[in-house]
């Protein structure tokens, strides 16, 4: 495995683009004036569950807490107490409230019991961080949920490492599908391991297949 291309080191390399240059994407919110934290609040914070932070999270919070509090993760950038909507409510966050197809997404949950965190991206599909469990190297998996057709959800990244490494576009990926890195050299390891703790397999779920898993 290439450690620049995962976890904190990959992290560093979005901060340096960001820093220098912002998102290359209108779908990111500016980052005017970095708010960091300060490592002892750092240690300090837990995700819902009481379990520690990923890596890259911990070093972009040290980089800067302001960002996150825009997307809706939580409303204080300075001490943050992260939401705790399944994924029924944050899709209808992300979506907008009273939407048929997001509120469908609400039977996903039996699957995917655990708390969402909202990212950015998409028009008809959009992406959240899955606070399910973690991969082998300490990563929460980032799906995408779809309204397109029927609602659909996927492993999409295996982790907000890669996830802000695309947004800020400092690596080269080939998302010719949403489920494209699963057949990547260097992150369908960690691909297979989500797809296999979500349960929702390389491809990711429609809501009529939720049927077969009764």
């Amino acid at each position: 495995m290439n450690e620049n291309m995962h976890g904190a080191a990959l992290i560093d390399r979005v901060i340096d683009r960001v820093g220098q240059q912002g998102w290359p994407t209108a779908d990111a919110p500016d980052l005017c004036e970095p708010v960091p934290l300060a490592p002892e609040v750092i240690d300090r914070l837990r995700l819902p569950g009481g379990r520690a932070l990923p890596p890259s999270l911990r070093r972009w919070l040290a980089y800067d807490s302001s960002w996150l509090a825009e997307v809706g993760w939580y409303e204080d950038a300075r001490e943050p107490v992260f939401g705790d909507r399944g994924l029924g409510a944050t899709a209808e966050w992300m979506y907008g409230c009273g939407g048929v197809m997001a509120g469908s997404f609400a039977d996903f949950e039996k699957l995917l019991p655990a708390v969402c965190l909202p990212l950015v991206g998409g028009s008809d599909s959009r992406r959240l961080l899955y606070l399910g469990e973690p991969d082998s190297t300490g990563e929460y998996p980032v799906l995408v949920t779809d309204i397109d057709d029927l609602p659909y959800v996927a492993v999409m990244y295996p982790g907000l490492d890669v996830y802000l490494a695309d947004l800020a576009e400092v690596i080269d990926l080939d998302l010719d599908t949403y489920t494209s890195l699963a057949d990547h050299p260097e992150y369908g390891p960690r691909m297979r391991e989500h797809a296999e703790n979500t349960g929702l397999g390389p491809d990711g779920l429609e809501f009529h297949e939720l049927d077969w898993l009764d």
